[in-house]
């Protein structure tokens, strides 16, 4: 097996997983296969193997994810050029792979590094690495959705002044670290949560 093969086989893994979890907890949205993705995949935009699996094997219909703050999505592949809009500062290999729902904090794949990190914004601030894959972010946000909809009914997480309960920033902690490193999990907690 070569490089190439255990990227895709653990980006695979990480979706199967994800899908998983989505199902446990009956999240809106499907996953979908694209037969030409060629045709399909906006041919201005860039594009990683990571990504080219992602939207070739499971692209996300409508996928909506509650963390407890803002809900964020996860852009289809007929959604990738529209996603890009507003985004036209950042580098051109960034690709806008999610948003929250309002739009303004993109999940970005870096397209031309191995193993495509995934980088978040906020507030036009520069992009800042939230983990080092999109293996390792999906992988993450497996463990997100699992802890916020399984253990926290969604909304729980936070008290009524929206302070993140310290239980919840422990265990997501412990969940998300192995997967992403702690310098990682510090700007992804931060993303989502900060």
């Amino acid at each position: 097996m070569d490089a190439s093969d255990t990227i895709v086989n653990e980006i695979e893994k990480a979706l199967k997983q994800l899908i998983v979890i989505c199902n446990k907890y009956s999240l809106s949205g499907s996953f979908s296969t694209v037969n030409d993705l060629d045709n399909a995949f906006p041919s201005n935009l860039p594009r990683s193997t990571e990504v080219e699996f992602l939207y070739k094997n499971y692209n996300p219909e409508k996928l909506k994810i509650e963390t407890g703050f803002t809900p964020i999505k996860i852009h289809s592949v007929s959604e990738l050029s529209k996603a890009q809009n507003g985004y036209e500062y950042l580098l051109k290999n960034y690709l806008v792979i999610g948003d929250d729902l309002g739009g303004g904090k993109p999940i970005i794949a870096v397209v031309d590094e191995g193993n495509t990190p995934i980088y978040a914004s906020y507030d036009v601030i520069e992009p800042f690495k939230i983990a080092g894959s999109l293996s390792g972010f999906i992988f993450s946000l497996a463990e997100l959705i699992d802890l916020v909809y399984g253990h926290y009914d969604i909304f729980d997480i936070a008290d009524d002044n929206d302070e993140v309960n310290d239980y919840f920033i422990y265990e997501l902690r412990k969940r998300i670290v192995p997967l992403i490193g702690y310098e990682n999990f510090n700007a992804f907690y931060d993303y989502f949560y900060g």
